[in-house]
């Protein structure tokens, strides 16, 4: 039995997790920063009104990214 791997699901599970893991990571770390005296950046994220649309994009990039050199690691894979 071959196992098929399927590219777009793999893509939208990563995708979902970067996106989730990464903008709680986001919040933590601004939370912390926040507790330590150091707002500057608390409040950079959430008076900026693009940072959604930013933080998005760069986790969309990174998922992208991890998409496609898992498809040239299995392409490379069975060519050897």
């Amino acid at each position: 039995m071959k196992r098929t791997n399927n590219e777009i699901v793999q893509f939208l599970i990563n995708f979902f997790l970067i996106e989730t893991l990464g903008h709680i990571a986001i919040y933590l770390f601004c939370l912390l920063l926040r507790i330590f005296g150091m707002p500057q950046l608390y409040q950079f994220m959430y008076s900026t009104p693009l940072i959604h649309h930013i933080t998005f994009t760069v986790f969309l990039i990174i998922a992208i990214t991890l998409s496609v050199t898992n498809i040239l690691r299995r392409r490379n894979e069975t060519k050897t």
